[in-house]
């Protein structure tokens, strides 16, 4: 994934480098697993919101974001293997000129995040993740994003894979702790062992593990969120293909804590904020995701 083109990140760069600039250039994200970095932006007390910011916010001087960081186009590594690119990085670029701080960028492998949210190491999750009621009892969402998931397979699909159904009796590779997982195990596994074709579940802490193992043929599918396997087929050079129409379509959400209720509503009037002067739409095109856009950013709409 960190070899991948930079086509999409350079064209979705454009939307805000002309903002940023105000408010000072991007800072170079220290080496190692985190994308933590020195400030991408200092901090603005006259940006619109920076007035409603809780002040433990205000006194720290940027928002601590959480994400597992290999999910192109939504969050990937450049080739430094350092610096964070991607849709969720640039949206959050546009929040924060809104809320007047950085969000200083930090990876970690998906299942933990929640974890490390509510154990007060991150202020917020931004990676792609999914708003659905289950979720809704450890975290609240403030939503910026739909998608449903689709099935990915190996160019050709030699194993005839047309719905999910089919995925019984089949070994299917998934990042380990995301909606794909969930719905895999709770809710398709159960019934392949019901009509004696069980399914055989692999999971993995990042999705280029996953999609290797189909990609190696020790898989037969994957599933993933569908702006992130069109991705993928496009960057693999005839490698892929999505089959099947798209599956528990929900909104994607920035998680907050429960008792942040102030972060919340202020996280929800800034993403508002993007979409009513164009910002969002701007960087939903740059992306060419259309089916992804939002027209009002909901709490907790997941269902």
């Amino acid at each position: 994934m960190k070899k991948m083109a930079r086509v999409m990140a350079a064209a979705a760069a454009l939307v805000v480098t002309g903002a940023l600039a105000a408010c000072g250039g991007p800072s170079t994200p220290k080496a190692g697993g985190s994308a933590s970095a020195a400030a991408p932006m200092t901090v603005n007390t006259a940006a619109p919101l920076y007035s409603k910011l809780p002040q433990a916010i205000k006194d720290k001087g940027n928002i601590q974001v959480g994400a597992s960081i290999e999910y192109a186009p939504m969050e990937y590594y450049d080739t430094d293997g350092k610096t964070v690119l991607g849709f969720d990085k640039q949206f959050t670029d546009l929040l924060a000129q809104k809320l007047g701080v950085p969000f200083v960028w930090n990876g970690t492998t998906f299942d933990g995040l929640i974890t490390q949210l509510n154990s007060n190491r991150l202020d917020t999750i931004v990676s792609a993740m999914t708003d659905n009621p289950e979720r809704q009892k450890q975290v609240d969402f403030v939503d910026y994003y739909k998608a449903g998931e689709v099935m990915l397979v190996q160019k050709g699909n030699p194993k005839g894979i047309r719905t999910v159904d089919d995925l019984c009796g089949k070994t299917v590779a998934v990042q380990r702790g995301t909606t794909q997982w969930d719905y895999l195990q709770g809710t398709l596994e159960p019934k392949c062992k019901t009509e004696g074709k069980p399914l055989n579940l692999l999971a993995f802490d990042t999705e280029s593990e996953a999609m290797l193992q189909i990609k190696q043929g020790r898989a037969d599918s994957g599933m993933q969120d569908y702006p992130v396997a069109a991705y993928n087929v496009k960057q693999s050079n005839g490698a892929y293909e999505t089959v099947g129409d798209q599956v528990i379509a929900n909104p994607l959400g920035i998680a907050v804590r429960k008792s942040d209720t102030q972060l919340r509503d202020v996280l929800q009037q800034a993403v508002q904020s993007t979409m009513d002067d164009g910002s969002y739409q701007k960087l939903i095109a740059a992306y060419d995701t259309p089916q992804g856009a939002l027209d009002k950013a909901t709490i907790n709409a997941g269902q």
